[in-house]
């Protein structure tokens, strides 16, 4: 065969091996040919399926992959939290063919965000196109760290392209690197007293300061307040109607500033307010944080104290009709005589009856509030130091909730008490002394159920057999109706359960307008209701949950003259879901007199002969 190289003869490696193999054979072997020449068969295939599998090794384990891509990031140097950076990503096509529909995609961790993007976007893809063989191309990504000082974020790459227009197939690469987060760009420190009393004025300090070697433009300050907190006045005048806001303009290098504030907070004692500060600038369209800081004053005990005592409910829950006896006590905690007490309380919730107050205090309707001073309670004109007192007043709880809306639910009852002197201890900024109070119990909602029997029902579309008024030793069948009614919380777990009584009998006919049906124990006699949960309002907005049977009566002739009970007293069961306690209710037994049924026009509704 002629060698495409050059003239000389081709020869072919199995042809040597099959010679070499045939001489060797007949070197060891004094038989004839035909056997040697089967050897050399054998060998010959042997060493083609030795390369077969190599080759099918190489083409789809050692290369299971498409183009030889790579793609590597550019890493930057530590990162200042706030300062905007661009994070390059570099890929390569090593290989002999073109990359089509190439995309590169960066995924971001949380506190890292795309400057022009939303900062809740952590994936940001990017259409690069085609790319040719041994192309190098590069696409950058402006980024801004907003939170996470000191510690790493891990970001991710990945590449996206086909090898053809008519191919399918997508191939995928990807890479990753840490960023080195360092301190803030602009640093931020919030000063605050550790404790205050309450009606002290104090000062909240905000410093902050340019770390880079560049400036900024457009920085502004905000600081949230507790909803206590009322601001009196700042160094810097605020930009906006709450005065939490300040525009602080550019901000060049290695500069800074410092802003107070004075206020003035009265809330529960010995507790603790939050302020959170924070600085942002403008970049690319978008505002982004640069720090964020926090700091947590308390609020000492006052030198004039007050508490709330609340009694009338079980376990501090009432329920309508309860009457709430509240006690004041008051303790002057000072060194100093505090004169001219003044205590108001005002009493929130929609199921106070007004009407039922009994105190000593002056009652304001309008507002609810009431006040009690050294008019009407002489001891309030001068407390010595150590000294404690009280006031006192009731009043109960309406007989029926106020329910207008489905949303009408989960009602309390609140007490709101603020007790203040003219009277300062020495070494307090403040205008006078001030304490304030708070009670809050909740109102259990209700859940009732009504039992009703009849003999002509039509409407729910079962038919009773048999007379009425009822006859010895003659059935007559009746449908039982139970319906449930729930009042001002949701509830679950509820049984309702009775039994029947002698001469009567379940028939099985049952209906219900929500998922659950009643069954029947014959064991028992005990027909009851499982419900896993009703919602508030149910019955009061809208129709009530409802189930029906049929039960029929024989009356024996012990019965003549005389009415048949139908079913015992039914009992329910229930927990509610606001207050998390079980409570119980229950209707009245049915007899054959059929009150609820007023198709029947007979006044003679006893056993008949």
């Amino acid at each position: 065969m002629p060698n495409n190289k050059g003239d000389k003869e081709y020869h072919s490696p199995w042809t040597d091996l099959s010679l070499s193999v045939s001489s060797k054979a007949q070197k060891r072997e004094p038989f004839p040919v035909e056997p040697k020449s089967g050897w050399g068969i054998v060998a010959i295939v042997g060493v083609v399926l030795v390369l077969v599998i190599g080759a099918v090794y190489v083409l789809f384990f050692r290369n299971p992959g498409g183009p030889n891509v790579g793609l590597e990031f550019a890493r930057p140097n530590q990162i200042l939290i706030g300062d905007p950076f661009v994070l390059s990503a570099t890929f390569s096509n090593y290989s002999d063919s073109i990359l089509k529909n190439v995309k590169v995609s960066l995924q971001l961790p949380d506190g890292v965000s795309f400057l022009g993007q939303p900062q809740g976007q952590r994936v940001l893809e990017q259409a690069v196109g085609d790319l040719g063989p041994g192309s190098l191309n590069q696409q950058n990504f402006n980024l801004i760290i907003t939170s996470g000082g000191e510690s790493l974020k891990k970001i991710t790459a990945k590449l996206t392209y086909s090898t053809g227009v008519n191919s399918s197939a997508q191939f995928e690469n990807s890479a990753e690197t840490d960023i080195l987060v360092s301190q803030p760009s602009v640093s931020l420190v919030l000063g605050a007293p550790q404790s205050i009393l309450n009606g002290q004025d104090f000062e909240l300090k905000v410093d902050y300061a340019n770390n880079t070697s560049h400036e900024f433009k457009n920085i502004h300050l905000k600081v949230d307040y507790p909803p206590v907190f009322q601001f009196k006045n700042s160094t810097v005048h605020p930009e906006n109607p709450g005065n939490n806001s300040w525009n602080l303009g550019t901000l060049p290098s290695g500069s800074g500033d410092t802003i107070s504030i004075r206020g003035s907070v009265i809330g529960p004692e010995r507790s603790f307010l939050t302020f959170n500060g924070s600085l942002s600038a403008d970049f690319l369209g978008g505002t982004y944080t640069l720090n964020s800081q926090t700091v947590n004053i308390g609020i000492s005990p006052a030198p004039l104290s007050v508490g709330v005592t609340v009694v009338g409910g079980q376990d501090d829950i009432f329920r309508l009709g309860d009457t709430a006896n509240y006690t004041l006590t008051y303790t002057n905690n000072s060194d100093v005589v505090m004169q001219n007490i003044t205590i108001s309380s005002k009493l929130i919730g929609e199921l106070f009856d007004f009407t039922s107050l009994r105190t000593d205090a002056s009652f304001n309707s309008l507002s609810n509030a009431i006040t009690w001073y050294a008019a009407n309670t002489p001891q309030l004109m001068n407390l010595a130091p150590g000294q404690s007192g009280s006031v006192s007043f009731s009043v109960k709880l309406s007989n029926s909730y106020p329910i207008r809306l489905l949303s009408d639910k989960n009602y309390t009852l609140r007490l709101q008490v603020q007790i203040e002197s003219p009277t300062v201890p020495p070494n307090t900024v403040a205008a006078k002394t001030i304490s304030l109070a708070s009670a809050e119990n909740k109102v259990a909602g209700m859940l009732d159920i009504a039992a009703e029997a009849y003999w002509r029902d039509a409407a729910s579309g079962i038919l009773n057999n048999g007379p009425y008024p009822p006859r010895v030793n003659q059935p007559t069948q009746y449908t039982i109706h139970w319906k449930l009614t729930n009042y001002a919380a949701d509830v679950t777990n509820i049984t309702v359960s009775s039994y029947l009584q002698s001469g009567s009998r379940f028939t099985g006919n049952v209906k219900s307008n929500i998922d659950s049906m009643p069954t029947y124990d014959p064991n028992s006699g005990l027909v009851s209701w499982q419900i896993s949960s009703l919602p508030a309002t149910k019955g009061v907005i809208g129709p009530p949950a409802e189930a029906i049977f049929q039960i029929e009566n024989t009356p024996a002739i012990t019965q003549i003259n005389r009415s048949v009970q139908l079913l015992g007293e039914t009992k329910i069961e229930w927990t509610d879901s606001f207050v998390g306690m079980v409570y119980t209710n229950s209707a009245s037994a049915l007899d054959t007199t059929l009150p609820y049924d007023t198709t029947i026009t007979t006044t003679d509704r006893d056993v008949q002969q």
